[in-house]
C-alpha cells in the first residue's frame, strides 16, 4: 500500500463536516504534499459536499503511524450533533489564497497556524 493508499484509508475515519457521513476512500484526493503537510480534497457522496484538509503524519513508537487532521478529527467525534449553517464552497478565490500564503511558506504546522493566526488578528 503506497502512502496516498494509507491516507485515504485513514480518512476514511472521518465524517463530512455538512452531514456527518464518513467519506469513501474513492473521494478522498491526495492534492499535495510538502515538509510533513498533506493537502487532501474530501468529497461526500451523501451529500455532495467538499473539503480540503491538511492533515499531518507522525510515526508514534506506542501506536505506529497516526494521521492527524485537527478539526476533522473534532467532526468525526461529534458527527451526529448538528453543528450549525455549512460554509459556502470553496471559491478559485479561496483557493489562490492558499496558494500565495503557501508559495513562500517555510516551516511545520505550528508556524503555519501561528501565520494564519496573526493574519485572522490583522
Amino acid at each position: 500500500m503506497d502512502g496516498a493508499d494509507w491516507l485515504r484509508t485513514q480518512l476514511t475515519s472521518f465524517g463530512c463536516a455538512a452531514c456527518g457521513e464518513l467519506y469513501e476512500p474513492g473521494r478522498i484526493r491526495l492534492l499535495a504534499h510538502r515538509d510533513g503537510l498533506f493537502f487532501v480534497d474530501l468529497a461526500c457522496t451523501a451529500c455532495s459536499s467538499r473539503a480540503v484538509a491538511i492533515v499531518t503524519v507522525e510515526t508514534d513508537q506506542d501506536h505506529g503511524t497516526l494521521a492527524e487532521t485537527g478539526e476533522l478529527a473534532e467532526i468525526a467525534a461529534a458527527r451526529t450533533t448538528p453543528q450549525g449553517p455549512v460554509a459556502p464552497p470553496i471559491s478559485a478565490d479561496d483557493v489562490l489564497d492558499v496558494h500565495r500564503l503557501l508559495g513562500d511558506f517555510r516551516g511545520g504546522t505550528r508556524e503555519l497556524l501561528d501565520r494564519l493566526d496573526r493574519g485572522a488578528t490583522a
